[in-house]
């Protein structure tokens, strides 16, 4: 007795899809990306050597121009970035107008380099329960309560203080000397409720979150029409009031008679 039509028909198309889904699975792949991070982070590379760099510029050595010097850096080999500090010092010489030779006998000054901070700082403020190591003794149970931060805040402070001196070679006398100069950098990352971090860029170029620039959307702001000012009409001076000339009464003489009293002027007093 043979299956039903409707049957045999559904079973087909159950044997096609799983026939489509292990040729899938048989062709489909996964790709793998291999990761990996420095020694040091890229931020802090570059807060040190940003304040290096502004550290550097900020020394005036127009006085060493036009000398030939030999650049000693033996006292700044074992700082943080040396080479990046010796080839920036090397640079601003040369910029300036300095002669620097290889060998110290061909030069006239020896310029020293020192460096007194080049590192970073870091602070952390934490509003939250911080991590903490639970000594339960029980198996099974954590040993320790996870970080839970409403809100939280690290800046990171790369600072540089650098200065130059120069002296005769023959005679080892001090002819000129730099002022210590200190520089710094910041980096700031904030967490607010478990979002972040949140980057502010201390070159001014915006936000970042994770390490994504933050587009923040452009709200239009509705033009408030003009009111239409009526234009003020000139205020018309009334006409300056003239006193009409008062005349003197005519004299009546004790007869009764009405004499006109001549104007002054009009005749010569009689002598």
């Amino acid at each position: 007795m043979g299956l039903p039509p409707a049957m045999t028909d559904n079973m087909h198309n159950v044997r096609r899809i799983l026939a489509a889904c292990l040729v899938i699975s048989i062709l489909s792949g996964c790709g793998t990306t291999r990761w990996s991070d420095t020694a040091r982070t890229a931020t802090e590379q570059r807060l040190i050597s940003n304040a290096i760099d502004e550290s550097v510029n900020s020394i005036d050595v127009s006085s060493l121009s036009g000398m030939a010097i030999y650049f000693d850096t033996s006292q700044v080999d074992d700082t943080v970035q040396q080479k990046y500090l010796i080839s920036s010092l090397r640079h601003h010489l040369l910029r300036n107008g300095c002669y620097l030779k290889e060998k110290k006998e061909d030069a006239q000054f020896v310029v020293e380099a020192r460096a007194g901070v080049i590192g970073t700082d870091r602070h952390d403020v934490l509003v939250g329960i911080p991590e903490t190591s639970v000594a339960t003794g029980l198996p099974g149970l954590p040993s320790h309560i996870p970080e839970v931060a409403l809100f939280k805040k690290t800046n990171q402070l790369g600072m540089a203080k650098i200065g130059l001196f120069a002296y005769e070679r023959q005679a080892g006398k001090l002819v000129w000397s730099s002022d210590m100069k200190v520089s710094d950098e910041l980096a700031k990352n904030v967490w607010a409720f478990g979002i972040g971090p949140i980057q502010s860029d201390p070159n001014g170029k915006g936000t970042r979150l994770a390490g994504e620039e933050v587009k923040l959307p452009t709200i239009p702001v509705p033009s408030i029409p003009q009111i239409p000012q009526i234009a003020k009409q000139p205020k018309e001076e009334p006409p300056e009031y003239q006193m009409p000339e008062l005349k003197e009464p005519p004299v009546e003489s004790p007869q009764g008679e009405v004499h006109i009293k001549p104007a002054a002027g009009d005749f010569p007093f009689e002598e």
